[in-house]
């Protein structure tokens, strides 16, 4: 069942910032009421109270609070404020991802809370300090600048990084990942993967069904085929030589596993974008 406390967004393309603000609002202010804004609209309070609604949902927002309306809803004023209440508001875009790209199924998905307290609100005030500050700078020497900042924040506010951090199951899937990749090319068993981990394999899929939903030996056979690919766009080799480097014994197994995942055979693949 999807979790609606979460947004999540595909790796890429990155969601990428456009303008940010401050607003301060006096008693009775009220936030204004908006249809299909066409862009996502984080809105993080730093003092008072704000109450917002969107569709069939009502928050009262305090200090430290944080919402993400979505950009084809309606939100609009609960009610207007009953203090002195000010709250940063950032507008961000995501595109959807080329349909046709082929995405790793071991590739890490920003899901960022719907409505919440920020895990670290004054690190998050800070950056949209700076933000604030670059709206004076010319756009050439500000765009990276401000890009740079807002993934800060997207990394400040992503959820699965805080909750991979805080579990061993992610820590330990991470260091299989790291020696498949500095390891590919030779032979891997699972007792090899054991021996230089100190787990049990078993423990080891576990970690990795977890983290990524593939086992060790799985990620080893699509980290090879990848490596495979960039090599036969890349260079004048062989496919057996290719098959060979990248740790597979056996040239006819190459093909058809290469042929499995990517639907073309290694040769008619080199052809499609060499010739």
């Amino acid at each position: 069942m999807a979790d609606h406390s979460l947004l999540t967004f595909s790796p890429l393309p990155l969601p990428f910032y456009i303008e940010s603000g401050r607003s301060f609002y006096a008693p009775g202010d009220s936030h204004p009421s908006r249809r299909n804004l066409g862009v996502y609209d984080l809105i993080m309070v730093d003092k008072g109270c704000l109450y917002l609604g969107e569709e069939g949902q009502q928050w009262a927002l305090g200090p430290g609070d944080m919402v993400i309306l979505l950009p084809d809803a309606y939100h609009y004023s609960v009610q207007g404020c009953l203090e002195e209440s000010s709250f940063y508001w950032l507008h961000f875009q995501c595109h959807e991802p080329d349909a046709s790209r082929e995405d790793s199924p071991m590739a890490h998905s920003i899901q960022l809370p719907k409505q919440g307290r920020m895990p670290d609100p004054e690190q998050a005030f800070r950056l949209l300090e700076a933000l604030q500050l670059l709206t004076v700078e010319p756009r050439s020497t500000a765009f990276w600048r401000e890009q740079t900042l807002f993934i800060e924040l997207m990394q400040l506010l992503d959820r699965s990084r805080i909750d991979q951090e805080q579990t061993r199951v992610h820590k330990v899937a991470e260091q299989i990942e790291a020696y498949i990749k500095r390891h590919y090319r030779e032979p891997i068993s699972n007792a090899r993967l054991s021996e230089a981990l100190h787990y049990h394999y078993n423990y080891l899929t576990r970690c990795m069904k977890t983290a990524y939903g593939i086992t060790p030996a799985e990620f080893l056979l699509q980290y090879r085929l990848d490596q495979a690919k960039r090599l036969l766009l890349t260079t004048p080799w062989s496919i057996s030589r290719i098959a060979e480097h990248v740790g597979f014994q056996y040239p006819p197994y190459f093909t058809r596993r290469f042929s499995a995942r990517f639907g073309i055979s290694p040769l008619k693949f080199r052809k499609q974008y060499t010739e």
